[in-house]
């Protein structure tokens, strides 16, 4: 069994269509599984059962992927080998991945409207759940309310799912398209980031409605992906082709830039709650940014281009 502290570290290398196992401490790479079904993208960890689960897009972009793939690839973290790929077809383009806490997870299928349902212990989809909507590329799960929330980009809706009923509980209207989605630590609202300019769209789950736009003060273009550290005191803003991610102090809102590389697409933040890591697709490289100080500690050249990073 793996142990969930952070005694390893895996990255999504996009571009190169590899996987990375990576020494936590030293960030030197360790050792890589290439050959990945076109593209690798983003990432969801099994610690019970020691793997991975990567989705394979295609080689396009959210809303353009006239090539999709089909498959989620699971990689046995101690062994650091490709186990299975799990074929979703007639699903295309995976992308967004989570954990419900039914233990099952949960796949964004962009070009296919819905969601793939995955028993990790089968490795076989048990269901399909539509999301009415031909652009669901990112999702987020409120495990205490059992809902599925998942950010449909360019229709600029998020469609909301109670997990065991399985049908779309109701679609909210959004005032512009969107790029990321992360719940709140009350997982009464959920945070979205404006895809047209740089800000957040604060949005009660309940009401369906826009309770706040929040603008981003150091952005200057829209950013894209948000995220909430595992001890809910942050939340991480990754800007959209621009070198620079925001760090939001919760319950107070205060906004902390700190630079990185060129095209930061995901992060992972340290078990421990010491420090975030950002990987930099054009760049190559991962930068690490201490939460106490809010500024980078040192920048690490990792892979072609990685998208995602987890600890394990």
């Amino acid at each position: 069994m793996i142990n969930p502290c952070g005694n390893g570290l895996i990255a999504v290398d996009k571009k190169a269509a590899q996987v990375l196992f990576l020494d936590p401490d030293t960030l030197e790479t360790l050792d890589h599984i290439g050959g990945m079904p076109v593209l690798p993208h983003e990432l969801a960890i099994d610690h019970e059962r020691g793997l991975a689960f990567i989705p394979a897009f295609g080689d396009g972009a959210h809303g353009n992927n006239p090539n999709p793939n089909h498959f989620v690839s699971v990689i046995d973290l101690n062994a650091r080998t490709r186990v299975a790929d799990i074929d979703l077809t007639p699903l295309e383009a995976p992308h967004t991945l989570r954990f419900g806490p039914d233990g099952l997870l949960y796949v964004c299928c962009e070009n296919s409207s819905a969601l793939a349902v995955i028993d990790p212990e089968t490795k076989r989809v048990t269901a399909v759940l539509p999301t009415h909507s031909s652009n669901s590329h990112r999702l987020t799960i409120l495990p205490q309310r059992k809902l599925i929330v998942t950010e449909n980009e360019e229709d600029a809706t998020l469609s909301v799912i109670r997990i065991g009923d399985d049908t779309v509980r109701r679609t909210i209207i959004l005032p512009a398209p969107v790029a990321g989605i992360e719940h709140l630590p009350d997982e009464k609202f959920v945070v979205v980031t404006n895809a047209f300019k740089p800000s957040l769209f604060l949005m009660d789950v309940d009401a369906g409605e826009l309770r706040q736009e929040i603008a981003l003060k150091h952005h200057r273009k829209a950013a894209q992906i948000v995220r909430l550290s595992p001890d809910e005191q942050w939340l991480l803003v990754i800007g959209d082709f621009e070198p620079v991610v925001t760090l939001i102090s919760l319950p107070q809102w205060d906004q902390y830039p700190v630079a990185v590389g060129n095209k930061p697409m995901d992060a992972a933040f340290r078990p421990d709650g010491t420090t975030v890591i950002v990987a930099n697709e054009d760049d190559g490289t991962v930068t690490e940014i201490d939460l106490a100080t809010r500024k980078s500690i040192r920048t690490v050249n990792v892979g072609s281009g990685c998208e995602t990073l987890g600890f394990f």
